[in-house]
């Protein structure tokens, strides 16, 4: 396959079609939508009026006076976003009460998508593992997310959902074989992220960690998956697995000296409810190695194990360690100012600070010499978020007009983005570096309210997904220790707009890129109160990862909302829920609110000091 233009037609996501300069849009809700969605259902095939007729209208009392006339205007309506058909043969014909679609094999997103992944298949089995991946990764980028329910059937969808699983298998092997099996590793994290019980996810993650020289790694997510499916079906893992298994042992053994240890921090909760061992069966974990896998497979089950809480109230003096759970807090705006908090000697274990524009370089690659280092060897993570605000303007993208902020966009973000990541590098065993990335992504268009308010928003963030992905690739090549993720605003879940895409019903739309991410993050600073917003945004945002507060303060700094936001969300039980969603990190945005407020500093230090599990310097 040697395609390169977008299909026509895309139904892998929201239902689009390709205008006649390449950019792709997706249809808005309505009757032309869903008479477009069933005669692709139905492509080069007649559709007589009867079947359009249901597809249009729920129920027989819906339907209109004049079925046929009705169906003609909308007919008239759809061949004016329709290209001319090939070989002087129309688009879309209509004879005696009937309707027929003309589609080539290469005008559907979907059929194109199964030749690439069949091709890729193929390749692979022929030895080529550079073809297969090339193949594979063109197929997932025209996954834009699950088929909406009215626009293929559902052995079709279920079919298309199995194919991605296929070339995401397929693409780990190839990476694995071509000697990538570092890439290998967060693509198969990314997997298990989605579907947990997936056995070839675990399968191909032990074997990468295993070629990657993570001996240690891979028992710890082979004994994982095994605990897992003991628990969930009461089997083993199948044979596939136990044979990587001994296949790790046979050369663990062999092995005179046991290779460095990688990252802890490279293994991100991949969170899961707590499950228990069924009545009577005891879980059936190897002594010899439980010392040895005890952290990995607390951090994979993402602290859902919480223990037991003793009481329920509010943050007051002191909570027993052992009845509640801890997480990261960290601290803005920058290191230097930070410091100078006295909460750094509650256990703060993360510094944050802002990316807003290329002169920020500068600043920070001169921190390189001794600021980052520091803060490294004090065993404290770096936080890094990047917002860079400023007016949204028409751009050019690969999707057609765009319209929002340029510099994400532009030429020159990619390399800028690379030199962040390396100036605030860090060796790939130490502590992480996490960038939170695009902050408030719902306000970088010029529209600001909807994925789907216009043609010129949709493809901003079409081409800006295609950035992100860039991103990841680019950053984690430049920083070991890098961890990236999205940055939301906090009250996005609070709301839904779906004829819009709007609140919550924008989440749909960046779902590949959410479960690619390493965490998920947003800030919390409306005047009116966030206790509540967070506790919504976890709950949604934990569905793809572990979730981290990147920022937090209330707007115009009020005294009064903070401490009911902090006393609302950091009870044990409160904080409990939250973690079980999936929270792991929580940073305050500035120490100066505390500052202005004995109470709010003896509040916030109470807080970091009961739940932070970052140990104080002292």
């Amino acid at each position: 396959m040697e395609q390169t233009e977008a299909p026509l037609f895309a139904v892998l996501g929201p239902l689009a079609v390709a205008d006649a300069d390449g950019s792709v849009t997706p249809l808005p809700p309505g009757r032309r939508r869903t008479l477009l969605a069933a005669l692709l259902q139905h492509r080069n095939r007649w559709v007589d009026n009867d079947t359009l007729a249901a597809a249009l209208w729920e129920a027989r009392a819906d339907y209109p006076s004049s079925i046929s006339g009705s169906i003609k205007t909308y007919i008239h309506q759809l061949r004016k976003i329709l290209p001319e058909g090939t070989d002087g043969e129309a688009r879309l014909a209509g004879r005696g009460g009937a309707y027929r679609l003309t589609v080539a094999s290469d005008e559907l997103d979907a059929d194109v998508f199964e030749a690439l992944v069949t091709a890729g298949v193929a390749a692979l089995g022929r030895d080529d593992p550079a073809k297969a991946a090339g193949l594979q990764r063109r197929a997932l980028a025209l996954w834009r997310g699950t088929p909406e329910e009215d626009t293929l059937d559902p052995v079709a969808a279920r079919h298309l959902d199995e194919l991605r699983w296929t070339a995401r298998y397929t693409l780990a092997d190839a990476l694995i074989a071509a000697g990538d099996p570092g890439e290998a590793i967060v693509l198969a994290r990314a997997m298990l992220t989605e579907d947990r019980l997936r056995e070839p996810a675990w399968e191909r993650l032990v074997i990468a960690q295993r070629a990657a020289g993570w001996q240690v790694d891979a028992l710890a997510s082979y004994e994982a998956a095994r605990v897992l499916l003991l628990d969930t079906f009461g089997a083993e893992p199948g044979s596939r697995l136990r044979e990587a298994y001994r296949a790790l042992l046979s050369e663990t053994a062999d092995r005179a000296v046991s290779p460095a240890r990688p990252p802890v921090a490279a293994v991100l909760p991949m969170r899961e409810p707590a499950v228990p061992s069924p009545a009577g069966r005891p879980r059936r974990v190897s002594a010899a190695l439980l010392a040895l896998i005890m952290a990995g497979v607390l951090v994979l089950a993402g602290g859902s194990a919480t223990p037991a809480l003793s009481g329920t109230g509010g943050t007051g003096g002191g909570v027993a360690a052992q009845a509640v759970p801890k997480i990261l807090f960290g601290l803005g705006p920058d290191p230097a100012q930070a410091q100078l908090s006295p909460l750094m000697q509650t256990g703060v274990g993360m510094m944050t600070t802002w990316y807003h524009k290329q002169g920020n370089l500068e600043q920070f690659e001169g921190w390189r010499a001794d600021v980052i280092p520091q803060v490294y060897a004090s065993g404290r993570a770096l936080h890094v978020i990047v917002g860079t605000w400023e007016k949204p303007e028409s751009v050019e993208t690969r999707f057609g007009r765009g319209c929002g902020q340029p510099y994400p966009l532009s030429d020159e973000f990619l390399p800028d983005m690379q030199r962040l990541a390396a100036a605030f590098a860090g060796p790939a065993d130490g502590p992480p570096l996490y960038i939170s990335m695009f902050s408030g992504l719902q306000h970088l268009t010029c529209a600001d309210d909807g994925y789907l308010n216009d043609a010129a928003t949709t493809n901003y963030y079409l081409a800006l997904k295609d950035r992100y992905f860039d991103l990841m690739r680019v950053m984690r090549a430049a920083a070991p220790n890098l961890r990236i993720g999205l940055n939301w605003d906090g009250w996005n879940a609070s709301h839904d707009e779906p004829e819009t895409g709007a609140g919550l019903s924008m989440f749909q739309y960046f779902v590949e890129a959410m479960r690619a991410s390493d965490f998920q993050s947003f800030g919390a600073f409306t005047e009116d109160g966030n206790a509540e917003h967070i506790v919504q945004m976890v709950h949604e945002l934990g569905k793809y990862g572990p979730v981290m507060v990147s920022h937090y303060g209330p707007h115009e700094d009020s005294l009064t909302v903070y401490r009911d936001d902090l006393q609302q969300t950091f009870q044990p039980d409160v904080l409990a829920r939250l973690v079980a969603d999936g929270l792991f990190a929580f940073s305050f945005k500035d120490p100066d609110l505390q500052r202005q407020s004995p109470e709010l500093m003896t509040l916030t230090a109470t807080v970091v000091r009961d739940y932070g599990r970052y140990p104080p310097t002292g």
